[in-house]
């Protein structure tokens, strides 16, 4: 593709024609002091002024215009760069509005060695990517490490314990959480399988509430969206909260939940134990757990459309410390299966069976005064509570010999 030289650039295309020599729109363009390059999704370039053959220099030959070209210029995917897996124009063509900026560092031969990116979707049939470059300095420290944006999931929720949300800049806190929008946002989560629909929500949520209509519901939609994700988005859509026929469901490909990775690395700890590998059991049995800080959004105790996801987590949970504390038993490790059994304990209080391997462990390593603590505690809230004793006695959990 040829392309004129930067003494004699491209005037720039747009869908509804080019801007003739001479207009405001030629002279911005070219008279433009920070490098503007136009083109194609794919990373392409169709036209560019003459502050880009200044700052990207001569190690990139902007008259070749083809496919990847700004991709390889700015490092869209580069391994260990700061956009390592993602492409700055295809993810321009999806949204809204300008990406925030980017510090990059330019390869060798540019013209300058870094430079500030802003990526935008300018046009429309076809879609037009306007890519522009601000000389910037290689030591700035405001954006030395990876944008969030740039990387992974975009929001990340915390569900085990007390509920938070993690957003590209930081905590997303406020009273929102606490209140209807917040209280939306807890449903679809504990719904997070399916679409929760309108009508289930207002039900569920407000069922004596005026609010709580449908409308209300659409209402505080738009508002969970405004919080999660204020800055500019089309009309009605959003990253993170999907509408569908009928209802709402949380989009899992953009929404990274802690409950979501505590299952996959307890299912990982499983697979290795039947596989036969169990340090690589222990190793993900452990790492799940310490993702467990609490039963599924503890701060909704009395949300009944919370029970059942919140009891299904508990259940997963204390079989993960039950199993953690056999592998480091048979392991040889008391301490780590010590550690392992008190917690299970704090978290099933009334299962007499893991409080009977607990105390034979703490027999077996000489604590015994803990185990007499803890017998006694245990009868004292069984007598308590059912009003029926524990059924055995201290003696009864030493291993001979």
């Amino acid at each position: 593709m040829a392309a004129p030289s930067a003494g004699q650039p491209r005037r720039p295309g747009t869908a509804r024609g080019r801007a003739g020599a001479g207009s405001v729109e030629h002279t911005a363009f070219h008279g433009h002091p920070y490098a503007l390059l136009v083109g194609s999704p794919a990373g392409g370039v169709t036209v560019f002024n003459a502050s880009a053959a200044r700052i990207v220099g001569s190690g990139t030959d902007l008259r070749a215009g083809g496919d990847g070209l700004v991709c390889g210029l700015i490092g869209c995917r580069r391994p260990g760069g700061p956009l390592e897996g993602l492409c700055l124009h295809e993810r321009a063509a999806e949204q809204a509005g300008p990406l925030p900026e980017v510090r990059v560092d330019l390869p060798d031969g540019a013209g300058e060695r870094a430079a500030w990116v802003t990526v935008a979707r300018v046009a429309d049939e076809p879609v037009q990517i306007l890519t522009q470059l601000r000389p910037g300095d290689p030591n700035d420290r405001r954006r030395r490490t990876t944008p969030h944006w740039t990387t992974g999931p975009r929001l990340r929720i915390v569900t085990l314990g007390r509920t938070s949300v993690q957003g590209p800049e930081g905590p997303i806190a406020g009273r929102w959480l606490a209140n209807r929008p917040g209280k939306i946002l807890k449903f679809l989560l504990a719904h997070r399988q399916r679409v929760s629909f309108a009508d289930e929500l207002s039900e569920k949520l407000w069922p004596e509430s005026g609010a709580g209509s449908l409308e209300g519901v659409r209402h505080f939609v738009h508002v969970l969206r405004e919080h999660l994700e204020p800055g500019p988005r089309e009309r009605g859509k959003s990253s993170f909260v999907l509408a569908e026929p009928g209802g709402y469901r949380i989009d899992r490909a953009n929404v990274q939940i802690d409950a979501d990775e505590f299952e996959d690395r307890v299912n990982a700890g499983q697979a290795a134990l039947q596989g036969g590998d169990e340090a690589a059991a222990a190793s993900a049995l452990a790492a799940a757990l310490e993702l467990y800080g609490g039963d599924f959004l503890a701060d909704e105790p009395y949300a009944e459309w919370a029970l059942d996801e919140r009891d299904r987590l508990h259940g997963i949970a204390t079989d993960a410390m039950r199993t953690l504390a056999g592998v480091h038993q048979r392991a040889g490790d008391l301490e780590a299966a010590t550690a392992a059994l008190e917690r299970l304990t704090l978290h099933e209080p009334f299962d007499v069976e893991a409080h009977i391997d607990l105390l034979r462990l703490l027999v077996q390593r000489g604590r015994r005064s803990e185990a007499v603590r803890r017998y006694g505690m245990l009868r004292q809230r069984m007598l308590t509570t059912f009003g029926e004793d524990v059924g055995f006695t201290l003696a009864d959990v030493v291993v001979p010999g």
